[in-house]
């Protein structure tokens, strides 16, 4: 192992052991609590692979797998992303599986009456914006409409065969940012359109948190990095990759766990962001609760 900073990389592996120690253990039927690290006990994070989250495994099940060698699977991801969320997500599945079976009037009626019950239908796990004064319900509708309307998903699947060039593809789609664009990118790494890709393990965008958790792992500092500066993601993408290669070392993460993916890396210092700055006593979003899933 060569990284920047040796005992920061440990550490930070130390983390994701004990993190996917408590899915194990939960996984197992084990009484809580799952572990005697106080941060985790308390505060609520991400599975140290994305595909392990409760909402991964649904939209997985009922969607992306369902999908995954037709080209339509991009619409349905990104229309399916932009709301992440399980419940929304099991109303909006009938109209996601072929590209006739879209019907805004009928989507929006559904959806708007889950909101005026008082229900959530957008996630609170990332920002999702709409124009100024307009409500985000039909802002983003509008913004799929305009997904069906301009991209030819097959001619998408032949051209696109990289990870870079699907992310370029869809951030240039109306109401995407650079995060969301991505999240859809990792989900398509798992159909016939990216599986292959030759950047598989050598592309990804390092967001916000992200930045904030390489610059506290390496440096001791999260604000090292500026996620928005061509040459930090530069850094911060050599230095996922040499954190990808040290997770085949089988002192840092057991051989017979599930390797690693470069998406799962990336994802695991947004986490380490959330677990630095909540040892040093700083409230997160949502605590942990043993009864949730």
């Amino acid at each position: 192992m060569n990284a920047t900073n040796d005992n920061g990389l440990r550490e930070h592996f130390a983390f994701l052991r004990e993190r996917y120690q408590i899915l194990l253990r939960r996984r197992a039927g084990q009484p809580a609590p799952w572990t005697l690290d106080p941060v985790l006990q308390a505060w609520r994070f991400c599975n140290v692979r994305r595909e392990d989250d409760r909402t991964t495994i649904v939209f997985r099940e009922t969607v992306r797998e369902p999908l995954r060698d037709d080209p339509h699977v991009l619409l349905a991801t990104i229309a399916w992303r932009w709301f992440n969320l399980i419940e929304t997500g099991e109303i909006l599945r009938p109209f996601l599986m072929s590209r006739d079976a879209w019907n805004r009037p009928e989507v929006e009626r559904l959806l708007q009456a889950r909101h005026d019950a008082g229900d959530n239908i957008f996630t609170g796990a990332f920002m999702v914006n709409s124009p100024q004064n307009e409500p985000k319900l039909p802002a983003i509708l509008n913004a799929i409409d305009w997904c069906y309307r301009n991209i030819d998903a097959e001619k998408v699947a032949r051209t696109c065969t990289t990870k870079k060039a699907m992310f370029k593809q869809i951030e240039a789609v109306p109401r995407q940012g650079a995060f969301t664009a991505y999240q859809v990118v990792v989900d398509l790494t798992h159909t016939a359109l990216l599986e292959r890709a030759p950047d598989f393990n050598s592309f990804t965008v390092a967001g916000p948190g992200c930045a904030k958790g390489i610059g506290r792992v390496f440096h001791g500092d999260p604000t090292r990095f500026n996620y928005g500066s061509r040459r930090d993601q530069a850094e911060m993408l050599r230095l996922m990759v040499e954190t990808l290669e040290a997770s085949r070392d089988p002192e840092l993460w057991p051989s017979d766990w599930p390797p690693f993916i470069l998406s799962d890396i990336e994802n695991s210092f947004c986490e380490a962001q959330k677990y630095g700055s909540a040892r040093e006593g700083n409230r997160q979003k949502r605590r942990f609760r043993s009864d949730a899933a």
